[in-house]
Parts: C-alpha cells; structure tokens; sequence
C-alpha cells in the first residue's frame, strides 16, 4: 500500500478553543467530514477514546476503528483509523487575529482492494484534495461566528 496525503488550510472566525473542541465531538464527524456514512460506538473524546466508523469510497463502505492519539485543547486533535481504510488525521489550530487558523494534514493508505479498480491513481489525485478541502470549508461554515 502506498501512502496517500492531503492537507488544507482555512481562517475561521471563532476561538482556537471552539474549533478543537467542536472537532473533538466524534457525533460532528459526519456534519463536516464528505466521506464518512456514520460513526457509532462512542467510547470518550480525549486521548485513547475510541469509536468505529464506515467510510464510502468509490461507491464501496469502507468499516473499521479509530481512536484519538492527541488532544491539546485549543490547540491539536489527531486521531488514527485502522480496519478498511488505514490513516491519520491530525487538526491544529493557530490564534489568527480574533480568529483561528486551522490546518488539517490526513495521511492514509488505500486497501489493494480499491487501488485494482482501473484508473484509481488518476481519481486519488483530484479527488484527496478535494475532499481536504471541502472538510473545512465545512468546518468554516458551521463554525464561523
């Protein structure tokens, strides 16, 4: 499997606070991730808290866990899925002004399964950043102030 990557970038008018601690509510996950189908079997938000998840991606639902490996509030929330689709998600933020800027870097390595459908490279290279950056311009719309 080879690592795929994508980062994006954007100012939202709100606290560093109220965006990782929005971003830490595993239930908004699938308000502002494009992606993801649902979230289920919640087990706490700091670091070690755990939930499972399914993920839609060229049409196939993609299952498995995660669990939060960093949470500095105000600051940094990261977390790491393993099961269908193997990744890392990491958000921080910076104060910017009187709001916030917020980067968001994913690290993630596609199942052989889906990497056999015929012309996935040239799909994964226009579609990854797409995706990164419809998240927060998602998370700039619901957290805007």
């Amino acid at each position: 499997m080879a690592t795929q990557s994508a980062a994006a970038q954007v100012r939202i008018n709100n606290s560093p606070q109220a965006v990782i601690e929005y971003i830490a509510i595993s239930e908004n996950r699938p308000l502002y991730l494009p992606s993801l189908k649902s979230i289920s079997n919640i087990e706490g938000e700091s670091v070690g808290g755990s939930w499972t998840w399914c993920w839609t991606l060229l049409g196939i639902d993609f299952e498995g866990t995660a669990a939060c490996t960093q949470h500095e509030a105000g600051q940094c929330y990261a977390f790491k899925t393993e099961g269908g689709i193997e990744s890392t998600f990491i958000y921080r933020t910076e104060a910017d002004g009187e709001g916030t800027q917020l980067t968001m870097q994913v690290d993630f390595d596609l199942p052989e399964s889906a990497l056999s459908h015929a012309g996935i490279n040239n799909w994964l290279a226009s579609s990854k950043q797409q995706e990164a950056d419809a998240t927060l311009e998602n998370l700039k719309t619901i957290l805007d102030q």
